[in-house]
């Protein structure tokens, strides 16, 4: 407010200086005899400029203060809920039985128990309103709504346990996420507070009947109060954790997607592979061959390997040197040798050396003219007429 003050006070200066600069010409003009010098128009124009000057400079005043202001507001709210987040996981200490959740089970946990606590606390409210619609409170009402209540105040308690253990194990994941979640435990506090009442009450309800005296008005009256209290206390908690749990889960589901899983086991892969297809001739076993070179050599284009291509090639060796072993033609032992060692290389992410063994087994295959065999790098898998799958 004395912001405010002080510019007001230099806008009307301000406006005084512009009214003196009005002034500010003593040279008189010279008027022809035959003009008529209109002085109240004069006068009024340069009142109307000066005041239309003044309201254009006061409005521009007041936006920026109202701006500084709100900006000021804004940077005090992000300081308070900063402050109130590194207290809240300063204080955190996760609870040994929920100490094993995941994030994702953790937050559906949370959510899941508040709704709990919600229907507890909804049932002692409305057999409170029952209980005192004649305006007494019996014994058998009495015992029912202190059941209730119990159960709300310590399923409330778990809910403060999930909650601090959520803090202290993944407090750092979510700076949003955790700030929601304090925001909502102010909701909590009062749900809290309103049971904690009404177990006080409750107390004192049982005594008198106990001991044989009438409940006060009074009594009755802040029971009642206390109820409404916290149906209304419950509604807000519910409905902001419900939202809390609907953004944390969509938020680590979004999370999730954006994480690039682990590289699949290429060597687990290569390991699991066995033949399928054995050919019947030693032309069927080099088009093996001059298929697995071309496929290999076209995966290995990008400078990597997928899991699938890794998949298909495996395979494809598999079956190329089992048709060279029952083939037994020669040569076929220094073919075999070198397949199963660029299989080992590209499982092992070795693609230069791959890529070199490649070329070196091409070089080892025999002479494939005049064999309906293509050659390598003429893409297409060969034809494997005549082969015989395994058994």
């Amino acid at each position: 407010m004395k912001i405010r003050t002080i510019l007001f006070t230099l806008t009307n200066l301000l406006a005084v200086l512009i009214l003196v600069a009005c002034g500010a010409n003593t040279t008189e003009p010279v008027v022809p005899e035959t003009a008529v010098v209109d002085v109240e128009a004069t006068v009024n124009a340069a009142v109307m400029a000066t005041a239309t000057a003044e309201a254009m400079l006061e409005e521009s005043i007041n936006t920026a203060v109202d701006e500084a202001v709100d900006a000021a507001d804004d940077e005090a709210v992000d300081a308070a809920v900063d402050e109130a987040v590194a207290e809240a996981l300063a204080n955190a200490t996760p609870e040994p039985e929920y100490s094993t959740y995941t994030e994702e089970e953790l937050v559906v946990l949370i959510e899941e128990t508040t709704q709990e606590a919600a229907v507890e606390t909804v049932t002692y409210t409305e057999a409170t309103t029952t209980a005192t619609s004649d305006g007494t409170v019996t014994a058998e009402e009495a015992a029912e709504i202190a059941y209730y209540v119990t159960v709300s105040e310590e399923t409330l308690e778990e809910v403060d346990a999930m909650i601090e253990t959520y803090y202290a194990l993944y407090g750092g994941t979510g700076d949003e996420i955790v700030a929601e979640l304090v925001a909502i435990e102010s909701e909590l506090s009062d749900l809290n507070d309103s049971v904690d009442e009404m177990v006080v009450i409750m107390d004192e309800i049982n005594d008198s009947i106990a001991n044989g005296y009438a409940l006060a008005e009074e009594t009755i009256s802040q029971l009642e109060q206390t109820a409404q209290e916290a149906q209304t206390a419950v509604n807000d908690t519910t409905s902001q954790m419900q939202a809390w749990a609907t953004s944390a889960q969509s938020s680590l589901s979004l999370a999730q997607e954006n994480i690039t899983p682990p590289e699949t086991d290429l060597t687990s892969i290569l390991e699991n592979s066995v033949p399928t297809d054995i050919a019947g001739t030693q032309e069927e076993a080099l088009a093996q061959v001059v298929g697995y070179i071309n496929t290999a050599n076209n995966a290995l284009a990008d400078n990597n390997i997928s899991p699938q291509e890794m998949q298909d090639i495996a395979q494809m060796g598999s079956n190329a040197t089992a048709s060279l072993t029952s083939q037994a033609a020669a040569g076929s032992t220094i073919l075999v040798s070198s397949i199963d060692g660029i299989n080992q290389q590209m499982a092992h992410g070795d693609i230069q050396g791959a890529m070199s063994g490649l070329s070196g087994l091409q070089g080892q295959l025999p002479d494939l003219s005049g064999l309906s065999v293509p050659i390598p790098g003429g893409g297409g898998l060969p034809g494997g007429g005549g082969s015989r799958p395994t058994r």
